[in-house]
C-alpha cells in the first residue's frame, strides 16, 4: 500500500501526484519500453526527504530519486521497476554557497546547469562551470552522480566534486569527507577526509539520497582555442587515437577529446532526410557521401580545446600540429576568429549569400561555449534523429516532447589506436545486421582512458523498428561485455545484467546496501542485479 496521505502530510497536498497526466509523464522514455510510477513525490528540502524515507521504511514502499529526469537515452526519469515512487528532487534547487577563492559551490540536486552558469555570471564569478551536453536544464549533482562527463579540463564531473549530504535508507543523515565534523573547514577542498573514503559509494548506486553536494569550479583561463580536424579516412581513427594519446599522458591536452564519425557530426545538427532517402532505411552510402562532401566532414572529426596562458595555449597549438600534420588539416578558433565568422555570416545573410556558413556560424557559437561552460541545447536535436516529424533546431528542449528514440551505450576502452579499430570491426556488422546508422564517438575522457558513445537512433513510432532497435542494443551489449569493454553507466532494463562476468564485486554491494538501506526501499533494482524482483 502507497501511504498518499501521510506523504501529503510531509510535503503537502500539490506535491504528491497521482493523476493520469501526471504518471504518463513519468513514464515516458526514449527507450522501447519504459516504467510506471505508482505516484511522485517533490520534496522541498533534505528534512522532507528523511521523512519520506522513514515512512517509506514503514511501508515497505519503494522509493526512486531523481534530479531533474533529464537522463536521456538511459531511462529519463523512469525507475528500475513499475510501481515506485518517483522522488522528483527539482524543487531543492538552493545554490547555497559560492567560494570564489577555492573556486567551488555547494548545491542541492535541482540546481541545473543553466542555474549556476547565470548564478556566476550574475555575480561577476571569473568561474566556469564544466557542463555536459545534455542541454541547460539538466541537473549538475545527478549527471555527477552517474559519473558523466563534460569537454574542459574538468569533465571528469565526479572527480571534481567533493563533500556530500546523503540521507540513507534507515533515515539517518551522512556527510562524507571532512563534513561531519563540527565546524570542518575542508569540506568542500579535500575530498578524501579521513577514514574510508565513502563519497564513490553513492555514484551509480541505490544506497542513499544525496541531498547536498559541493562542485569545483574552474577559474577562467587568459586563453582558450578550440580546435578541429577533419580525417578522410575511416581507418585514420587508429592512428588519430596514438597521436593523441601522448599529449593526453603529459598534461598538454587537458581537455576531453571527442572523435565523431560522420554520421554522429552529421545527425547532431539533422534530421534523417526522410524525403532524399524515399523513406528508406538505414542511409544510403551515396546519401552519406553527399553529406559529407557539403559539411566538410570526414570520416572522423577531431574536436577539442587548449586552455592556458596565450604562451601555454600557442606551445599546445604547435605540438597538435606535429601530432596531426600526417592525418589531416588542424584548425583553431579562438574569441577573434570566431567574432570575425560571425560578423561576416551576419554580413551575408543580409543579403542571403552563402547559407551555410550562419548555420556553421550558429553551430560553433554553441560548441564554443560549451568549452567555456556555457551550457547548449544544441545536442539535443541529435536524439531527433528518426523522428519523422520535422522539428525547428531551436525548439527541443526535451526529446520525450517528440517522442524520439534513441539509446545509448557506452564502453570504456584503454586508450590504444588498436583498440579503438577493433571496437569499431566489432559493431558496424551489429549496425548493418539490423538496419540502424552507425552514430559513434569515441572520446579521450583521462589519460589513459577512452569511452565510446554508440547511439541506436529509431522511430518510436513504429513498433517493428522498437522491437528491432531493442535487439540490436541487446547484442551490442552482449557483445562488448564478452569482449571486455564494459560500459561506465548503463540503462534501467540492463542492470540486472551487469553481474554477468563479475566475480564478488556485486555480492559486496548488496551487503553494503542491506547495512545502509536494510528494507531495500531507495531505488529497487538500480545498479543491484541481485536485487529481487
Amino acid at each position: 500500500m502507497i501511504p498518499i496521505q501521510k506523504f501529503k502530510d510531509i510535503v503537502g497536498d500539490e506535491f504528491v501526484f497521482t493523476d493520469e497526466p501526471t504518471i504518463h509523464r513519468y513514464s515516458r522514455a526514449t527507450l522501447p519500453k519504459s516504467t510506471t510510477p505508482a505516484a511522485v513525490l517533490k520534496p522541498l528540502n533534505s528534512s522532507e526527504v528523511t521523512d519520506i524515507i522513514k515512512t517509506a521504511k514503514e511501508y515497505r514502499v519503494g522509493i526512486y530519486p531523481v534530479s531533474r529526469g533529464c537522463n536521456w537515452g538511459y531511462g529519463s526519469a523512469c525507475a528500475v521497476r513499475d510501481g515506485q515512487v518517483i522522488l522528483d528532487l527539482s524543487r531543492m534547487n538552493r545554490i547555497i554557497h559560492v567560494d570564489e577563492t577555492l573556486a567551488y559551490a555547494v548545491i542541492e540536486p535541482g540546481v541545473t546547469q543553466i542555474q549556476l552558469v547565470s548564478y556566476l555570471k550574475e555575480n561577476d564569478f571569473p568561474l566556469w562551470l564544466d557542463c555536459s551536453g545534455s542541454g541547460p536544464d539538466a541537473s549538475i549533482l545527478g549527471n555527477t552522480l552517474e559519473r558523466g562527463f563534460g569537454h574542459t579540463p574538468y569533465g571528469d564531473h565526479f572527480m571534481h566534486s567533493c563533500g556530500m549530504e546523503v540521507v540513507l535508507g534507515d533515515g539517518r543523515t551522512l556527510k562524507t569527507g571532512y563534513g561531519h565534523y563540527d565546524n570542518a573547514q575542508a569540506t568542500y577542498v579535500f575530498k578524501y577526509g579521513i577514514g574510508p573514503y565513502m563519497d564513490g559509494l553513492f555514484t551509480q548506486s541505490n544506497f542513499g539520497v544525496v541531498t547536498r553536494l559541493g562542485i569545483w569550479l574552474m577559474p577562467a583561463p587568459e586563453c582558450l582555442n578550440m580546435f578541429y580536424c577533419a580525417l578522410p579516412r575511416e581507418g585514420d581513427l587508429a592512428a588519430v587515437v596514438d597521436a593523441l594519446r601522448p599529449l593526453k599522458l603529459s598534461g598538454q591536452v587537458q581537455s576531453l577529446i571527442h572523435i565523431g564519425n560522420d554520421l554522429r557530426v552529421f545527425s547532431s545538427f539533422n534530421q534523417y532526410p526522410w524525403e532524399k532517402a524515399e523513406n528508406k532505411t538505414p542511409l544510403s552510402d551515396d546519401l552519406r557521401e553527399q553529406f559529407c562532401k557539403k559539411g566538410g566532414f570526414g570520416a572522423w572529426n577531431v574536436s577539442g580545446a587548449i586552455y592556458g596562458s596565450r604562451a601555454q595555449v600557442r606551445m599546445t597549438r604547435k605540438a597538435l600540429k606535429k601530432a596531426l600534420k600526417p592525418l589531416g588539416r588542424i584548425r583553431f578558433i579562438g574569441d577573434r576568429t570566431l567574432s570575425v565568422i560571425n560578423r561576416l555570416s551576419s554580413l551575408f545573410d543580409r543579403f542571403s549569400l552563402f547559407p551555410d556558413l550562419k548555420t556553421m556560424s550558429k553551430s560553433l557559437d554553441k560548441v564554443y561555449g560549451l568549452l567555456k561552460g556555457e551550457p547548449t541545447d544544441a545536442f539535443l536535436f541529435g536524439t531527433l534523429w528518426r523522428v519523422k516529424t520535422a522539428v525547428n533546431s531551436g525548439a527541443i528542449a526535451d526529446p520525450l516532447d517528440f517522442n524520439a528514440g534513441m539509446m545509448w551505450i557506452a564502453p570504456i576502452m584503454p586508450m590504444t589506436g588498436a583498440t579503438a579499430e577493433r571496437l569499431i570491426q566489432l559493431v558496424n556488422p551489429v549496425f548493418e545486421k539490423y538496419a540502424f546508422e552507425p552514430l559513434i564517438t569515441v572520446s579521450l575522457i583521462t589519460e589513459r582512458a577512452m569511452v565510446s558513445v554508440i547511439t541506436i537512433a529509431y522511430d518510436k513510432d513504429n513498433p517493428e523498428e522498437c522491437i528491432r532497435a531493442q535487439e540490436c542494443y541487446d547484442a551490442f551489449f552482449s557483445l562488448i561485455m564478452s569482449q571486455g569493454y564494459v560500459p561506465y553507466r548503463t540503462n534501467i532494463h540492463t542492470m540486472k545484467k551487469l553481474a554477468d562476468r563479475s566475480q564478488t564485486f556485486w555480492e559486496i554491494t548488496k551487503e553494503i546496501k542491506s547495512v545502509l538501506d536494510p528494507e531495500g526501499i531507495i531505488a529497487p533494482g538500480r545498479y543491484q542485479p541481485f536485487d529481487k524482483e
